[in-house]
């Protein structure tokens, strides 16, 4: 029997489940992509790809129950591509995309470790490829969030968990300007507008959430980051 998907057709299969996920076709993404595993196992472009799948599924669930077995699996995928290839900067991306998800449904000792992990796999992402806007987008939200802890909390972190690594509000800016310099998406200008909320600078913040809104539509979450850039606008 002839394969479905023969090597050197494999990126056509790749760009049917980009256009995909444009569609919010999550689902469907999901089933061709485990016919591409079946017949391309350990194919670290497949296995890098399910982890991102399963991670959107995760994002768009209607329960955290669901959404967690969804990031479970996000991370199990991730897991095997880096299995097959952990020089794969996509695998890595994706990792710590995965870590971070689960982290915000878990206890307070495996966010812990789950947000040491998302650091770690952005970092080797981005020594591996440093073009990839994602991984510093994925940086700069650990950075943002981890130096936003207050003296209690570092605390309290440090001396039951071990504590987390050093954090900077300044990284968590230069990394979503890096991730805008490399692509101009609307969840990069929101959250670099966050990040500027958080340091008490709204015009720059006001600046960064009008970019969101005016970016082009590229991601199926784009009425969400909107939606939420409007909404601080409002408020500011």
């Amino acid at each position: 029997m002839h394969a479905l998907f023969p090597a050197d057709s494999l990126q056509q299969a790749f760009d049917t489940t980009e256009a995909l996920r444009t569609q919010r076709r999550f689902r469907d993404m999901l089933a061709l992509l485990h016919r591409l595993q079946e017949e391309h196992p350990g194919n670290v472009n497949v296995l890098y790809r399910l982890a991102f799948t399963w991670s959107d599924l995760g994002k768009a669930a209607e329960s955290e129950r669901q959404a967690v077995h969804f990031f479970q699996q996000a991370v199990a995928a991730a897991d095997r591509a880096l299995a097959a290839d952990s020089t794969s900067a996509w695998a890595h991306f994706a990792m710590a995309v995965a870590q971070g998800r689960l982290a915000l449904h878990a206890s307070t000792r495996e966010r812990v470790e789950r947000s040491r992990a998302v650091k770690a796999h952005a970092e080797r992402a981005i020594a591996l490829d440093s073009t990839l806007a994602g991984a510093y987008h994925v940086r700069g939200r650990w950075h943002r969030e981890a130096a936003d802890l207050n003296f209690f909390q570092r605390a309290i972190v440090a001396a039951i968990y071990g504590g987390l690594p050093e954090a900077s509000i300044d990284q968590a800016v230069a990394d979503f300007r890096t991730a805008i310099a490399l692509e101009d998406r609307a969840y990069h200008h929101l959250e670099l507008g966050k990040t500027y909320l958080t340091i008490d600078r709204p015009d720059a913040a006001r600046s960064q959430l009008r970019e969101a809104l005016d970016a082009p539509r590229a991601d199926p979450f784009d009425p969400v980051y909107k939606r939420e850039a409007h909404q601080l606008l409002d408020a500011l």
